[in-house]
């Protein structure tokens, strides 16, 4: 089992694995023209990444693979648990032995729930063994969000739980599910999609569908008044599913922020991605989504991050971490590189709040305080 401190250097020795797969001829594929991008090469360099992300994560939090759910947690729940999380965060970064960078982001991601989630009506389908339940989700307006704030996603997230009957007695019929947004039309259908079904009677699952619905959040958004933003969900159920409570329903806003005005400079944190032709010591980035993943069903936020990581060769008195580095880059250089060189890595980190459901299907918070390297120097 990996021991949390060892997240960060699980994925440092990955990423020196691939610096050293780049830097040598093997496994690199036939390129027909010079020039030409390696496409290939380097969404295999991006697959390792993501592959040693998730085993960091997962032999932090305790795991040996991904938690199959049966449940997830209600809405007052996440309500209460989104409340910790912004607390967590704000604590951390208070406690935090290197203080927070002041970074520019561009898109900034929020939730909203519904102030109430109602029942409407069912509609039989005849002969057809399913019926069809509607729900009325009601949101309001968040007066924090920041009115010079611009919608970029607005993405609907639905989850319910139902209690199956054996799968060799349930009939094959299609669950599907219909969205309207203030009385409009339905704006989209989907299919829930979910886990392996439990073979045994009277076992729960739990089924999720995400919507795109940016263009109705977006002129609900641009409205002045207090008008509500409604939105009906129609799901199809079948006669041997019975749907244990109403669905569980949110909005996840994606805002973007507009550049300050009159900076050329680059702000104290982006000089650190500051890298040039010489490929000296200084830190990348990559995103992490959790939606590439495929960690969606049960890492609740954030969605995604910007995983940095130190790399780069460390020349003679460059970024040097102590006095002992100046002499080991020293002692490298008078044994004609007998001695190892100083090496590019963290000088230091910003913290991470994980919400997640843990093996036991309990949602939860972990913090990372040694995730998210801020800086980087050669030792």
């Amino acid at each position: 089992m990996l021991r949390p401190r060892t997240l960060q250097q699980l994925i440092s020795c990955m990423l020196l694995l691939l610096a050293s797969l780049s830097s040598s001829g093997e496994s690199r594929p036939h390129v027909a023209h010079q020039g030409t991008p390696d496409v290939d090469r380097t969404d295999s360099h991006r697959v390792l990444l993501l592959k040693a992300v998730k085993t960091g994560i997962l032999g932090s939090l305790g795991m040996d693979r991904e938690p199959r759910l049966t449940q997830k947690a209600s809405e007052e729940e996440l309500r209460k648990m989104y409340q910790l999380y912004r607390e967590k965060q704000r604590e951390m970064r208070g406690n935090s032995s290197q203080p927070m960078r002041e970074t520019w982001q561009s898109t900034l991601s929020t939730v909203l729930f519904p102030a109430t989630v109602e029942p409407m009506k069912v509609v039989g389908r005849g002969a057809h063994p399913q019926r069809m339940y509607w729900y009325r989700a009601v949101f309001h307006k968040n007066p924090n969000i920041q009115t010079e704030l611009t919608l970029a996603r607005a993405e609907l997230k639905i989850s319910r739980q139902i209690l199956n009957k054996p799968i060799s007695v349930q009939p094959d019929v299609r669950r599907e599910i219909k969205v309207k947004v203030n009385r409009m039309k339905p704006t989209n259908s989907a299919a829930w999609t979910h886990g392996d079904s439990p073979a045994s009677a009277n076992a729960s699952r739990t089924q999720d569908v995400v919507l795109d619905v940016s263009p109705e959040v977006e002129r609900w958004m641009r409205t002045n008044d207090g008008e509500a933003l409604l939105v009906d969900v129609g799901t199809v159920v079948g006669d041997k599913d019975a749907v244990k409570a109403n669905p569980s329903i949110s909005l996840e806003l994606g805002l973007t922020q507009p550049k300050p005005a009159g900076k050329t400079r680059l702000p104290r944190s982006n000089k650190e991605d500051a890298c040039d032709e010489r490929g000296w010591c200084c830190r990348k980035s990559v995103t992490v989504s959790f939606r590439d993943i495929g960690w969606t069903d049960w890492v609740v936020a954030p969605t995604e991050y910007t995983m940095h990581f130190c790399d780069g060769t460390c020349p003679h008195n460059y970024k040097p971490a102590s006095m002992h580095t100046q002499v080991k880059s020293r002692l490298h250089q008078i044994t004609n590189g007998g001695s190892p060189r100083p090496c590019c890595v963290p000088a230091a980190y910003e913290p991470m709040v994980l919400m997640h459901y843990d093996s036991k299907g309990k949602l939860k918070l972990t913090a990372f305080d040694d995730l998210i390297v801020s800086k980087c120097h050669c030792a």
